[in-house]
């Protein structure tokens, strides 16, 4: 198939999966989780119609950078709150203690080259995954959704400035870290530049152009991405991370401002292109078969979902005293939720020799599941505490394997946290 006639078999994946999420049977599912699964079936894994190479992969690819340029300008510390970013901060930050253990323990197996990178992937959380997620489900400005997006910041920015950190600093050690040092010190006064810059006539100027049939705000806002992008790749950095970056210079200079036009314009080029493609892409370039040529394959996927649900899910708990107790399990679901990082992550791992490729497909193949399986069960968790009623037969299907999976994970957590308590009256 032709590179085009793929893009057009994606374009239309892209179209379908909107519109089958409002349809009854698939009215909690959100819209990234389809395009996945239907990445998956259009790709070499079921049908073969679509794969990843050449331009497919480059926009694959430049989706994913638009899905962290998208999250640096939606990312507004005083919308989340700094009651929530701390608790996230805190909650992190224990489950990198977790993970670290666990990673540590599965290295002393031999089952791990670099332990500390699977640690950094495990507690991640996909902050760019849960914003459609939650705005599409209607949680976004809920005190719960606060609280998810203040825990996704910590699991996103914290894994990746380590991770890129880690890797700089077992590769060309002096001049990795130097370059490190820059592109940070580059990022840091490119935004307090423009947040200088802000002023009520730049923002009247921004609102002017917005009419211009050149539209030239927009452009200088991809030029300013394409920058920080190309920047980042050259000092041997994560590209997301200039694509973060530069999304906070964006919201810097238009946030809460006549400008904030622009805004909405770079989320439709995300949301209605690239970032679908991003997802599909990942669907498209998921070697389904792989994870079951044999038990080994199979252990090590169960293990690292585990390991994802597990490790965000016990410090949880730390959210006792300020969200309902049915709100806790869908806040470990959702918190557990990751994909972009992992792909990152281990795609680096792999290219420096720091992880195993068996670990870096079981470890993105768990995150696909995290993403496919976690945000919908949580969904319907919260929808059934605040007294929601199915519509349809699939629906009610789905509602009563959500109730049993639900109950079957509470067991298991509360088993897991009492132990890791020190308590034995299970």
């Amino acid at each position: 198939m032709s590179e085009i006639h793929a893009l057009f078999v994606m374009g239309f994946v892209a179209v379908v999966a909107p519109l089958l999420v409002r349809l009854p049977a698939f009215a909690r599912l959100p819209a990234v989780v389809l395009e996945l699964i239907l990445g998956i079936l259009i790709g070499p894994s079921v049908l073969g119609w679509v794969t990843s190479g050449g331009a497919i992969g480059f926009l694959g690819e430049f989706g994913l950078i638009f899905l962290f340029f998208q999250a640096g300008f939606e990312f507004n510390p005083e919308t989340i709150g700094a009651g929530a970013l701390r608790l996230g901060a805190i909650a992190w930050l224990a489950a990198f203690g977790l993970s670290s253990l666990f990673a540590g323990l599965l290295s002393m197996m031999g089952l791990l080259h670099s332990p500390l990178l699977v640690a950094l992937v495990l507690p991640t959380t996909g902050f760019g995954v849960l914003l459609p997620i939650l705005r599409e489900s209607g949680n976004l400005d809920t005190s719960f959704g606060r609280h998810v997006l203040g825990a996704a910041v910590a699991g996103e920015l914290g894994p990746l400035v380590l991770a890129s950190i880690v890797l700089a600093h077992q590769h060309h050690h002096l001049h990795e870290t130097i370059l490190t040092i820059v592109f940070f010190a580059v990022a840091t006064g490119t935004i307090l530049t423009a947040q200088r810059m802000r002023s009520r006539r730049l923002t009247v100027m921004i609102a002017g152009w917005m009419h211009d049939r050149s539209i030239l705000p927009v452009r200088i806002a991809l030029l300013i991405l394409l920058a920080l992008v190309s920047l980042a790749n050259e000092l041997g950095m994560e590209l997301v991370l200039g694509a973060y970056t530069a999304g906070l210079v964006i919201a810097m200079l238009v946030r809460d401002t006549r400008a904030e036009i622009l805004e909405d314009r770079l989320m439709s080029i995300g949301s209605g292109f690239f970032i679908p493609l991003f997802f599909i892409t990942s669907g498209v370039e998921f070697n389904l078969p792989a994870l079951f040529t044999s038990l080994g394959s199979v252990a090590r996927l169960i293990l690292f979902l585990a390991g994802f649900l597990i490790i965000r899910a016990i410090p949880v708990r730390l959210y006792k005293g300020v969200l309902p107790e049915n709100d806790l399990l869908p806040l470990a679901l959702l918190s557990s939720t990751t994909l972009s990082l992992v792909v990152a992550v281990t795609y680096l791992g792999v290219r420096t020799g720091d992880m195993l490729p068996e670990n870096a497909s079981a470890l993105v193949g768990a995150a696909v599941i995290t993403v496919a399986v976690f945000p919908p069960l949580a969904l319907l968790l919260r929808a059934k505490g605040e007294g929601a009623k199915p519509e349809g037969a699939v629906a009610i299907a789905v509602h009563r394997a959500a109730d049993l999976a639900a109950e079957q994970l509470s067991r298991f957590i509360g088993f897991v946290t009492a132990k890791a308590a020190g308590k034995r009256d299970i």
